[in-house]
Parts: structure tokens; C-alpha cells; sequence
């Protein structure tokens, strides 16, 4: 054992020397530069330890960082497949729904026992409904596999596998074993349900089937059954997929439908919305509310932190390791301090753009987005409340603000009714602008749905006791209506509940606006709307094309609306008025048939691709032709293209040729484009807007139609808000 002991000495001038601590202690038997050396060696030692300490920290650090940013990615990974997806689904959907409306598919069991014979006539139903199924495929060739019509007991009416009828004796008597056979004769009337995946018997590839019955005299005799490749829905996991994230379409027991990127495993248990994950691995998950227990399921692994650990390190890495810490220690510190700053940077920037990515710009409030999360939080908290309280707010008669006092004067309106919105809940709520002139608040924890409408009815009193002063000091009197739902834990996604308090919502303002609707009170009627089928089957239509283009959502049911107000201004009959209020819906039914890289191309179109999109006017006339419910729209749908002074297309009609319901809709689709905005170019005002379309009459447009509409859109905008 080595002892320490002090060797006292004097000074020149025969002093004892005074100690200096450590440096006057040395080993026995050590040599003073060896002990110094041991000395330096313990002190590198202490700050190797401390680089390793602040090392470990600042990995962490980045690793917890990283974390956090890849779980955002991963959320609106998640959010934004879960959403084309439901798109995907809702357009063959739509699609098998209309078809199934086609009357040689009733006509086939119009007498009992005959369906074999007219299944092989050359002419009839049988013959008919190959055709429609055809084009059905034709429609879609690159998503559809094939499309049939079966019978309840089995036996194949008619199948069209990849556009190519199959031959009558080539049908199967008996598919009762088909994994869509029990969901086909199952499905309520009038609905489409979605299967889980299976193989196609006859095509031999992954599919998920779309099916819809086919009821006579009130008895589901036969079902269509709509064909869907999975690979068309790999595709729509694909495109635009950020490299690093695996996306899978799972349902409720694991199944897979479709995927893209990295293979990984799904999360084990029950799937809910929402993140989880280790540090190996990290999921969010997201409903698709259009198929039963379907899941999208977004995976990523944290790079930095990937083979990440502690090794013990031998005597020789360990040496030069603290003489190169040693040498690095000045160096360190600098490049230390400029890593904090750079990341407190990072971490400001990441944290400013997650809070632009969740705050609506213009109200402060938060936005869709954010509020989706949020319910899905909510509900996904199960016991921990009855429910969630959903209250959706639209301003009444936004449009005529907006054409009276400008866009300023809209935008300070918005500004003060989420204002008093903010200032009417409690600090846990949440209010969010979702879009528009619509808001919403998430209210959880109350224990009724008459507690919602009643925080509802407050705010509703608050926005509507006094005017909103705007910029300029005119006062302007607003109102809004209010829709209010409860919706308990297992009652469906944050879609459905925005979805209820939605109906309730547009069930006030059918009622006359400013006043509350409680979801739970709306009854057949109030579903409804009282309008005729064929509009709730052509908006259905309508929503399934202009979904296609992202933010066309609202454009056919203004087309629609106006085109119906300018038909009772010019004096036509009801049922006239009718018929171009469906062709105001379907006006671009057609484009289902142009393919998304024309439809959505950002830039101008080439030659070849304007010829397509000139085909979808008589696209879509020829689709609704096949639907008598539908087919009175055909000539607004074919010709709302024409121009009055015959250079329009597809058949160059000029003047009184072009059916009147056209001109209607020619001049709805014109002013309705001008005034909303879109990618390539910024809305006109309802002034501009009226005198391009007075230019342009005689030319383009009917001058009777055009005057028409004048006059209606300035006696709504002459009407006092």
C-alpha cells in the first residue's frame, strides 16, 4: 500500500515552505513528475466522466426531440391517408350506389322464374346490364377489378372482369362460398357497405368488395358488388409518402389491406386513434370512417436513437479518448454552446410551425385539425366522462357581408364572433375556426346533450345582443345558428361527431337560421331536407367528382342553388326549376372519367390533355342517361359548355339550340368560379364578377339568363344583414 506523506522543506532563506494542498503530496516511492502526470490523468478522468454525462444528456435530448417530430409526422401521415382513403371508399361507394339504381337490374325480376332466359337474350336486361357494368369498369380500369350482379341465392346474373363481360355459360351458379356473398345479401337497402380483403375467386388478386342491394317490391332479390384492387389503394399510401414512414391500412383484427414504404409490425391490442409505440418502433393510428374497423396505421423509427448504448470501454480506447478530450476541451465548449443554441433555434422554429399548423391565421383560434385530435383524445378517454359536447357555429348570411362590406369587413366579423365565442366557455374548452364563416367548440365533461345546447344558446345570445362594429364604424347586426350533439365514448370518430353537430347545424338554419338545433330532436324530415331522392343521389355524385379536386367541395351546390334561383326568377314551372337544380349538382359529374394527373396538374394544360378534359360534358351525360332518376339533367350536363355564339363544345350549339337549362347552368358555373378562390387565380369580387359575365353576353352567355342573374345575386346582396 502506497502512503502519502509530506516532505518538508525550506526555502532559500531557511523558512519552512508553505503547503500548497495536493501539490505538496505525492505517492511514496512515486518520482514528483510521475506523481504530477497521475495528477493530470485523475483530472482528464473527472472530465471525461462529465463529457460522457453532458454527452448522454445532449443524445437524449435530440433523441426526445426527435421523437416528438417524428410522432407529428406520423399524425398527419395518418390523418391525411385516413382521409383519401375514406375518399377512395366513398366514391365506389357512390358509384355501386347508382348503379344499382339502373332499371334493367330491377327489370331483370320483373317476372318470376324468368331470369335465366333474359340473362341470355341477346337483348334486354341481361344485355343492358353488361353494358352498364362495362362502363362502370370503364370508369375506373386502374382501381376496379371487376364488377357483378348477383343473385340472393347464389347464382351470378352478370360479371365484368377487367372491362370484358364473361360469357353467360361461363357464370357461376353458385358463389353462396364467396367471402362477399354473406355482406352482399346482408347490406340494409340503400346502403353500401365495405368488405375485408379477400382474393377475387375469378380475377385471382387482393381486392375489398363495395356491394349495395337490389330490392323489388320491398325484397332485396340480388346485389351489386363493386370489386376494389387493394393496389389502388397501395398507391394511395404511396404517393407523396415521406420515405422515412411505413403506412399500412389495417382492419380491427390486424388484417392487412394495403401498404407502403418499411414493413413493420402493427400495434398488438385493440387499435385506437392516437400514438404509441417504444423507442424501437412509434404508431399513430387513425379510423377510416367509411369502412368498418378499418385503421390506417403510420410507422417510423427514431434515427438517433437506433443502436444507441453504453459499452464498457477497454484501458487503451479509454487513453485515447481523454487525450483526445483533452486536446478538443476549448473546442468542445465552443461547439457546445453553438449545438445549444442551434438546437434552441430548431426547437423554437419546429414549436412556431407546429402552432401555425394547429391556429387558424386569421382568428387566433385553432383549426380543424386540431380539433379532430382533440375529439379523437376526448372520446378516447372512454370512462373518464359521458362523453363529448360538440357545438358547430355558421354565421348567418356570411356571403351578403362579405359583398356588402368587402373582405375586410368578413374577416373583422370572423374576428369578433371568436372573440365572444372565446370569452362564452371555459378555459378547458377548445373553439376552433374549422373553415369558413363555420366554428366549433369541443365542450367535454358535461354529463347531457342539454347541457351543450344550452352553453350553445348562450353563445348564440352572445354573438347576436349586439352589432359588430367594423373598421369603418358601420355597425353590422350578425347571427349564427347552432347545431349541438353529445357523442359517448364507442359512438363513432371525431368525423361522426363533427358530422352530428353538422346536421343539427344545417338542420337550424333550414329552420330559419339563428336558433339552435339539438341533434337528438332532428327527425326524418329534418335528414331529409324534404328534398326529392334524385338531389340527395346527385349531391352524393357531385361530392364524390369534386372531392377529386381538393377544394371544390362547395362549387356544385352553389352552381346548383343559383342555377335554381335564376330558373324561378325567369318564371319556369317547378318541376323545370328541379331539373336544373340537378343539372347544377351534376354539372361535372363527368370528369369521374379524366384522370387525376389532368384534373389536379398545377401548371396549364397540354393540347391532348385539354381534348380529355373537353370530354366531360358528354361523359357525364352519358353516365346519367343510364339513371331515370338522373337523366332529365343530361342536356344541362352535355351542353353547359355551348357557347351562345356557338364556338363551345362538344357540339358547337349556338343561341336558342343549346337547351335553356344549360344557359342556367353555363352562367351559375361561370360567376361561381370567378368569385371562389383557387389555385390559379384570386377570387373577383361579386362586382367584377357581374360585369365579366354582362361582357360576355351575347357571346358566351344567354343575354336573358345573364340579366336574370344579375338581377337575383344584387337583390341578395340588397337584403340587409
Amino acid at each position: 500500500m502506497l502512503k502519502l506523506v509530506h516532505h518538508g522543506h525550506r526555502d532559500r532563506c531557511g523558512e519552512p515552505a508553505k503547503c500548497s494542498g495536493l501539490g505538496s503530496w505525492r505517492p511514496i516511492g512515486i518520482p514528483m513528475r510521475r506523481a504530477a502526470f497521475l495528477r493530470v490523468s485523475f483530472a482528464l478522468a473527472a472530465l471525461g466522466v462529465l463529457l460522457a454525462v453532458l454527452g448522454t444528456a445532449i443524445v437524449a435530448s435530440r433523441a426526445s426531440t426527435e421523437r416528438a417530430q417524428l410522432d407529428r409526422s406520423l399524425s398527419t401521415a395518418a390523418g391525411e391517408k385516413a382521409a383519401l382513403i375514406d375518399t377512395e371508399l366513398q366514391r365506389v361507394q357512390a358509384l355501386a350506389l347508382v348503379t344499382s339504381r339502373i332499371p334493367p337490374f330491377s327489370e331483370l325480376y320483373a317476372d318470376e322464374g324468368s331470369q335465366a332466359a333474359a340473362i341470355a337474350a341477346v337483348a334486354g336486361p341481361g344485355r343492358e346490364i353488361n353494358e352498364a357494368l362495362t362502363y362502370l369498369w370503364q370508369l375506373y380500369p386502374d382501381r376496379l377489378v371487376e364488377v357483378g350482379y348477383v343473385d340472393v341465392d347464389g347464382a351470378e346474373n352478370a360479371r365484368v372482369v377487367n372491362g370484358r363481360p364473361v360469357p353467360v355459360d361461363q357464370l357461376m351458379h353458385d358463389v353462396r362460398t364467396w367471402p362477399s356473398y354473406r355482406q352482399g345479401v346482408n347490406t340494409p337497402e340503400g346502403s353500401a357497405t365495405i368488405s375485408a380483403p379477400f382474393t377475387s375467386p375469378t380475377a385471382h388478386v387482393p381486392v375489398v368488395a363495395a356491394t349495395v342491394p337490389v330490392a323489388v317490391d320491398g325484397r332485396v332479390r340480388a346485389y351489386v358488388e363493386l370489386e376494389l384492387a387493394t393496389a389502388a389503394l397501395d398507391r394511395v399510401l404511396e404517393a407523396d409518402r415521406d420515405p422515412r414512414l411505413g403506412l399500412q391500412v389495417v382492419t380491427g383484427t390486424g388484417t392487412a389491406v394495403a401498404g407502403a414504404g418499411p414493413q413493420f409490425t402493427t400495434p398488438a391490442g385493440r387499435l385506437t386513434s392516437g400514438l404509441s409505440g417504444t423507442d424501437r418502433w412509434r404508431y399513430a393510428v387513425r379510423p377510416v370512417p367509411q369502412a368498418t374497423d378499418w385503421y390506417v396505421v403510420a410507422a417510423g423509427r427514431p434515427q438517433s436513437a437506433l443502436g444507441l448504448a453504453v459499452q464498457p470501454a477497454q484501458a487503451t480506447i479509454l487513453a485515447l479518448a481523454l487525450l483526445a478530450f483533452a486536446v478538443a476541451m476549448v473546442g468542445f465548449r465552443r461547439a457546445r454552446t453553438a449545438a445549444a443554441q442551434e438546437l434552441a433555434a430548431e426547437q423554437q422554429a419546429r414549436a412556431e410551425a407546429e402552432q401555425r399548423s394547429r391556429v387558424d391565421g386569421l382568428t387566433g383560434l385553432f383549426n380543424r385539425r386540431h380539433t379532430m385530435e382533440t375529439i379523437e383524445q376526448e372520446l378516447a378517454r372512454g370512462s373518464q366522462g359521458p362523453g363529448v359536447g360538440v357545438l358547430m357555429f355558421d354565421v348567418d348570411h356570411f356571403k351578403r357581408i362579405n359583398d356588402r362590406h368587402g373582405h375586410s369587413g368578413g374577416d373583422a366579423v370572423l374576428v369578433e364572433v371568436a372573440e365572444r365565442l372565446r370569452a362564452g366557455v371555459r378555459d378547458w374548452d377548445i373553439v376552433a375556426r374549422i373553415g369558413g364563416e363555420e366554428f366549433c367548440v369541443i365542450t367535454p365533461g358535461l354529463d347531457s346533450e342539454a347541457a351543450v345546447a344550452a352553453l350553445g344558446e348562450r353563445l348564440r345570445i352572445a354573438v347576436a345582443e349586439r352589432p359588430i362594429v367594423l373598421p369603418r364604424d358601420a355597425a353590422v347586426p350578425v347571427t349564427i345558428s347552432v347545431g349541438a350533439a353529445l357523442v359517448a365514448p364507442g359512438d363513432g370518430s371525431a368525423e361522426h361527431a363533427l358530422d352530428f353537430a353538422d346536421r343539427a347545424l344545417y338542420a337550424a338554419k333550414r329552420h330559419g337560421r339563428n336558433r339552435l338545433r339539438r341533434f337528438s330532436e332532428l327527425d326524418t324530415a329534418d335528414i331529409r331536407a324534404e328534398q326529392p331522392e334524385c338531389l340527395h343521389i346527385a349531391e352524393a355524385l357531385a361530392l364524390s367528382s369534386d372531392l377529386r379536386e381538393g377544394n371544390l367541395a362547395a362549387h356544385s351546390k352553389q352552381v346548383a342553388e343559383l342555377s335554381a334561383a335564376v330558373a324561378r326568377r325567369l318564371g319556369l314551372p317547378a318541376d323545370q326549376v328541379l331539373r336544373v337544380q340537378l343539372g347544377g349538382w351534376l354539372h361535372d359529374v363527368g370528369k369521374m372519367a379524366v384522370p387525376d394527373a389532368i384534373l389536379t396538374k398545377p401548371g396549364p394544360l397540354g393540347d391532348g390533355e385539354w381534348h380529355t378534359m373537353r370530354t366531360h360534358p358528354a361523359v357525364g351525360a352519358d353516365l346519367l342517361r343510364h339513371f331515370p332518376e338522373l337523366a332529365p339533367a343530361c342536356a344541362a350536363v352535355r351542353h353547359h359548355h355551348e357557347r351562345f355564339d356557338g364556338t363551345g363544345y362538344p357540339d358547337r350549339l349556338a343561341g336558342d339550340e343549346i337547351p335553356l337549362d344549360a344557359r342556367i347552368v353555363a352562367v351559375a358555373d361561370a360567376f361561381s368560379a370567378m368569385t371562389s378562390d383557387r389555385p390559379y387565380h384570386i377570387p373577383r369580387t361579386v362586382a367584377q364578377a357581374i360585369d365579366e359575365v354582362r361582357r360576355c353576353a351575347g357571346t358566351h352567355f344567354d343575354p336573358a339568363v345573364v340579366a336574370a342573374l344579375v338581377a337575383e345575386v344584387q337583390s341578395l346582396a340588397a337584403v340587409p344583414v
